[in-house]
C-alpha cells in the first residue's frame, strides 16, 4: 500500500523520487514534509515484499528503510545495493539504536536517521545529502535536445541525424541508418552554449524505426566533466525557479545557474571546488558525503579521517550567530554519523 500526498511536487518539478519503506505514521509524516521542501517525490510502502518488487521495476534517487520493520529491513538494504537500477541510490535508514545504525552502515547505508525524527534533524540530514541526490538524478537524466549529429564507423560512411536526448551514458539519435545492437561506431555532435564537441566511440544499445540509441564506450576525463557540468546546468534549467533555487547555496537566487552542490573525486581525494566562495566554505560537506558513500571498507577509514579533520577546522572557524548555529547543528549530526560508521568496522 502506498501513501500519496496531494501536496507533493509534480514529477516535472521534482529533483528526485524517493521510496519510503516504513509503517511508522509519525516518521512518514515528518519525512514527507521535509522531502517536499527539497522538491522530492516521496512514495510510501508498508510491506517489504511490495518494496522489493517496486525496486526491481523502477528507479529511485533516494530510498529510506525503517529498521523497525525487523530482520527483513536489513535484507532490503542489502538487496538495494545489488539492484541494477538502484544500487547507487542515496540510501537512508531509520534507526532506534547504535547497534541498528552499525547494521545499516554495514549494509551500505549512506545516512542514518535516529528516531524520534524531527523536522530540524531531517532538514539538516537531507541538506547534507542533497548534493548526492542531485548527482544521482543527473546520472540518469536524459536531456531532450535536437542538434545535428554524425554517425560513422568501419564500412559506414558518415551519416547525418539529429539527437533526441543526451545523458551521461549515451545519446539517442534520429537517423535513417539501420544498425543492430552491439555494433560499434563513432558519434559526433557539438553541445550548444558552451560549444563542447563530443567525438566518442559508442555502441548501439537499442534500435527502433528511425532511431538509434548509443552507449558511450569511452570519454576522456575532461569531456566527462564538461558533459556532466552541461547536463547539470540543463537539469536545473528544466525545473521551475522555485525548485531550481534549491541548487544554490543558501537559496541565493543571485548565483548563476549550474552551480550544483560540490561533488567529490574519490580518485584524487580532493573536493572539486566551485568558484563560489560560499561553496568553498562547505568543503567538509563534500568530504563527509564521500566518507558516507564509500563502499570499500579499506578506503572508508581514510575518508572518515579526512572528513573529521575538515569538520574540526570548520568548527573552529565558525563565529556566533544564527547561521553559525545552524551549521554547528549540521556538523554535530554529521560527526555522530561518522562515529557510528567508524564503529561499524
Amino acid at each position: 500500500m502506498s501513501n500519496a500526498n496531494a501536496t507533493a511536487p509534480a514529477a516535472s518539478e521534482s529533483i528526485g523520487s524517493a521510496l519510503v519503506v516504513s509503517n511508522d505514521a509519525a516518521a512518514i509524516k515528518e519525512l514527507g514534509a521535509a522531502m517536499q521542501q527539497l522538491a522530492m517525490l516521496p512514495e510510501v510502502l508498508f510491506e517489504i515484499h511490495a518494496a522489493l518488487d517496486l525496486l526491481n521495476r523502477r528507479k529511485f534517487e533516494t530510498v529510506v528503510v525503517d529498521l523497525q520493520l525487523g530482520d527483513h529491513a536489513a535484507t532490503i538494504l542489502e538487496k538495494i545495493r545489488l539492484s541494477p537500477s538502484n544500487r547507487t541510490a542515496v540510501l537512508f535508514a531509520i534507526s532506534d539504536s547504535d547497534a541498528e545504525s552499525a547494521i545499516a552502515f554495514k549494509a551500505g547505508t549512506n545516512f542514518v536517521l535516529r528516531r524520534p525524527l524531527s523536522r530540524a534533524s531531517l532538514d539538516r540530514s537531507l541538506r547534507v545529502a542533497y548534493g548526492l541526490i542531485v548527482r544521482e538524478r543527473r546520472r540518469y537524466f536524459r536531456c531532450p535536445i535536437e542538434i545535428p549529429a554524425a554517425i560513422s564507423g568501419p564500412g559506414i560512411p558518415p551519416v547525418q541525424g539529429k539527437t533526441l536526448n543526451i545523458s551521461e551514458g549515451g545519446v539517442a539519435i534520429n537517423t535513417s541508418l539501420i544498425l543492430k545492437p552491439g555494433v560499434q561506431v563513432k558519434v559526433q555532435f557539438t553541445l550548444p552554449d558552451r560549444k563542447i564537441h563530443v567525438d566518442a566511440e559508442a555502441t548501439v544499445c537499442w534500435s527502433k524505426e528511425g532511431y538509434l540509441g548509443f552507449q558511450f564506450a569511452s570519454l576522456s576525463p575532461q569531456l566527462t566533466s564538461e558533459l556532466q557540468e552541461w547536463l547539470g546546468s540543463r537539469l536545473e534549467e528544466s525545473l521551475p525557479e522555485s525548485v531550481a533555487e534549491k541548487f544554490r547555496p543558501d537559496g541565493d537566487a543571485a548565483h548563476s545557474r549550474g552551480n550544483l552542490p560540490p561533488t567529490f573525486d574519490s580518485g584524487t581525494m580532493e573536493p572539486l571546488r566551485s568558484p563560489n566562495v560560499a561553496m568553498e566554505s562547505q568543503d567538509w560537506v563534500a568530504l563527509y558525503r564521500a566518507a558516507m558513500s564509500e563502499q570499500d571498507a579499506a578506503r572508508r577509514i581514510p575518508k572518515i579521517e579526512l572528513a573529521e579533520r575538515s569538520m574540526k577546522q570548520r568548527w573552529s572557524e565558525l563565529v556566533h550567530g544564527p547561521e553559525s548555529a545552524e551549521e554547528r547543528h549540521r556538523l554535530n549530526d554529521a560527526i555522530e554519523n561518522l562515529r557510528a560508521l567508524r564503529g561499524s568496522h
